[in-house]
């Protein structure tokens, strides 16, 4: 069976038809999708005269297609009541239209998970290592497995991080240093204000 680095790392480095494959395996359809610079809304059955019928996950495919990226997955976790997988990822962003951008950037990215019933292995079980084999898959009796999909991912970057786009490094240091700034306004507003603050309290 797969791991999860080998899956997002699919979903983000993969041939263009690896990714298509991926996306319409491991996403439900009308997935929706969020990041800081682009937002893919859920909907399916979309019909285009002379084009045909789609879903969101044409548009969650360009996304992932359109930046070159380099990743490392730091940590992974299941929160199995919400149906959410949490992965810290450090990522080195390009955009390959603009020479010399690279942007290394850390986020955290929530994927909610939806049920469906199919015979396929889920997302969480592929990315766990507990994927069935596919003999062991068609000949149980209990009928089709419960199988998870994702369907919203939301890519999530602190402020210094999502100005390394952008700006790149000088924009992430200023963005540090006025964070500073603001811890030390704190540290003096609370000193000048503890007695009100004391009684208050």
């Amino acid at each position: 069976a797969q791991d999860i680095k080998q899956v997002v790392q699919t979903l983000a480095q993969g041939t263009p038809d690896a990714q298509r494959d991926a996306i319409y395996r491991y996403f439900a359809p009308g997935a929706a999708f969020e990041h800081p610079f682009c937002r893919v809304p859920s909907f399916k059955n979309l019909h285009i005269p002379g084009v045909g019928s789609f879903d969101s996950r044409v548009l969650i495919a360009a996304i992932y297609r359109c930046p070159k990226i380099e990743l490392e997955i730091e940590s992974c976790v299941h929160d199995e009541r919400a149906n959410l997988l949490y992965l810290t990822i450090f990522q080195v962003f390009s955009i390959w239209f603009i020479p010399f951008h690279r942007a290394p950037v850390r986020l955290v990215s929530e994927k909610r998970q939806a049920v469906q019933e199919g015979a396929e292995p889920s997302y969480a079980a592929v990315t766990a290592g507990d994927a069935p084999a596919s003999d062991a898959a068609c000949s149980s009796a209990a009928g089709p497995p419960t199988r998870y999909v994702i369907d919203r991912q939301q890519d999530l970057y602190q402020v210094n991080e999502f100005l390394r786009f952008v700006t790149l490094q000088p924009g992430s240091a200023a963005a540090g240093f006025l964070q500073l700034v603001a811890t030390l306004m704190c540290l003096l507003g609370a000193t000048l204000l503890s007695p009100l603050i004391n009684t208050v309290w």
